[in-house]
């Protein structure tokens, strides 16, 4: 999944081995590849299922992000409100990132119009949201 808008990266707490900029506009790309345990409930499967898929990616699009992590929970808590029978989602999201292309050696400038896939630096965000 990718978003080009709304998603930032700051705010976080920083140590002498943090590498990433803080930036309040970036594209957030991952795959996210959800998991959730309905406890010993027998839900309808596939409508849980087609709930649960169409929370994930809405509030992916419209989340107004400030980190992987806050996006993955901000999916469980809304996941979690709207499918009742599910007890725990399991989140696991690598980053994906892309990087400004680098036009000066050409004599161009770019304003934040051309992007490439980069697999440096790499993140494995995991989480899991639990009802209580």
């Amino acid at each position: 999944m990718i978003k080009t808008t709304r998603s930032s990266f700051d705010g976080f707490l920083k140590d002498p081995y943090t590498t990433l900029s803080e930036t309040n506009d970036r594209i957030f790309a991952t795959i996210v590849d959800a998991e959730w345990d309905y406890g010993n409930r027998q839900p309808d499967f596939n409508a849980s299922f087609e709930t649960a898929r169409q929370t994930i990616l809405e509030v992916f699009a419209t989340h107004d992000s400030r980190s992987v992590q806050q996006t993955l929970y901000a999916m469980g808590e809304a996941l979690l409100a709207r499918v009742p029978e599910i007890d725990t989602v399991s989140f696991v999201m690598p980053n994906q990132h892309r990087i400004l292309v680098n036009l000066q050696p050409f004599g161009l400038s770019n304003e934040n119009e051309i992007f490439t896939a980069t697999s440096e630096p790499f993140g494995l965000i995991k989480g899991t949201v639990t009802r209580e």
